[in-house]
């Protein structure tokens, strides 16, 4: 049978896609130019998870990953931090769905902070009900409420 190979434009590299398996399932391997996730802790054990890069066909399985694996770990709160992102193509944002069910099923709230390009791509494919809403002070309520 043969193996998806991962091809770089901008390279000429040519490679596996998978590594070896990992509890019986293949782990994707994508150039960190392409696609890294650095994490953080917050003290209310919230898990921040800052995504650079791109989700597409050839990413979103080691994004996949570094997020199930970062579920696995049982936050408080997942936060996905998209802002950095430079594309979403639709595998990307179904996967986005799909992380946000399991995430739904592992009782773990997830929220997106995007960026302006991706809000409004959000927004269209009802996305955006993921995103981080900002903090209010009572200043900012009393304002919108004497607005409103």
């Amino acid at each position: 049978m043969n193996e998806p190979i991962f091809y770089d434009a901008e390279t000429g590299e040519s490679r596996p896609v998978f590594s070896a398996p990992r509890r019986g399932r293949p782990t994707a391997q994508v150039p960190a130019h392409l696609l890294s996730v650095s994490q953080s802790w917050r003290p209310d054990r919230s898990l921040t998870l800052r995504v650079q890069g791109r989700l597409d066909l050839n990413t979103v399985l080691s994004f996949r990953d570094a997020v199930f694996s970062a579920l696995g770990e049982r936050p408080r709160r997942l936060i996905l931090d998209l802002t950095p992102i430079q594309l979403v193509e639709a595998t990307g944002i179904a996967t986005l769905v799909t992380l946000a069910r399991v995430a739904m099923l592992m009782k773990v709230p997830c929220h997106v902070i995007a960026s302006e390009e991706l809000k409004s791509l959000f927004l269209e494919t009802g996305l955006d009900r993921l995103m981080e809403a900002p903090e209010l002070s009572g200043e900012v309520i009393a304002r919108k409420l004497l607005l409103a």
